[in-house]
């Protein structure tokens, strides 16, 4: 008795599986906005010290604070949807490959059309355009480690940081090192709790 109580508590507490297209969108862009702010604004804080307190509140460092935190989002959700890719090869036959290709980058493009930041009034194009190339490579060879894949979006980030370029540029493997340790704890978070075969059903199902 005591043994199935414990499971059920704990059963209660463990995170759902990640199943559906619904819930793969929001989980993409939930760790997305975690990575790349936790990382933005961890760097900032600590370069800075105790200065941060007033710098955070200078509007020119905020607003190019956003521009860094959006160009590390969209970095970050293409990283996540590589490290996706990998996961599902096991759930597709090589003929249905291109067709899970195809669906992600759907995916991708409309989790970035949903919002389109104040310092890209023409959009996301240029991302959009670049993301259905790097896919297709990643596809064609064999799956690359996390932190392998993170150092897309960690150069993107180190490179919009809100700190001068003379101050920072001994601080890039520090930020390479931040950006891939949390792209690792979310790969295994992914391989936790994404439903494979459920999710490709979806994806390369009449909806999509």
């Amino acid at each position: 008795m005591p043994g199935s109580v414990l499971q059920r508590v704990m059963a209660r507490f463990r995170p759902k599986p990640v199943a559906t297209v619904d819930a793969l969108r929001t989980f993409l862009e939930e760790r997305s906005l975690l990575i790349a702010q936790k990382c933005a604004i961890d760097y900032c804080r600590g370069k800075t010290g105790l200065a941060s307190y007033a710098l955070f509140t200078e509007a020119p460092f905020l607003k190019a604070l956003e521009v860094c935190r959006w160009e590390a989002y969209a970095a970050v959700l293409g990283d996540l949807l590589i490290l996706l890719e990998a996961h599902l090869r096991s759930d597709v036959t090589p003929e249905q490959r291109v067709r899970l290709g195809e669906a992600l980058c759907a995916l991708h493009a409309e989790i970035l059309h949903a919002t389109v930041p104040v310092h890209r009034p023409e959009g996301w194009g240029d991302v959009l355009a670049a993301f259905p190339l790097r896919l297709a490579a990643a596809s064609a060879a064999p799956p690359q480690g996390a932190a392998a894949v993170a150092d897309h979006s960690a150069k993107r980030l180190f490179d919009t940081l809100p700190i001068h370029s003379s101050y920072r540029e001994l601080d890039e493997e520090v930020v390479y090192g931040a950006v891939r340790f949390r792209m690792v704890a979310m790969n295994q978070e992914l391989q936790q709790r994404i439903a494979g075969a459920a999710l490709v059903r979806e994806l390369l199902g009449p909806r999509r």
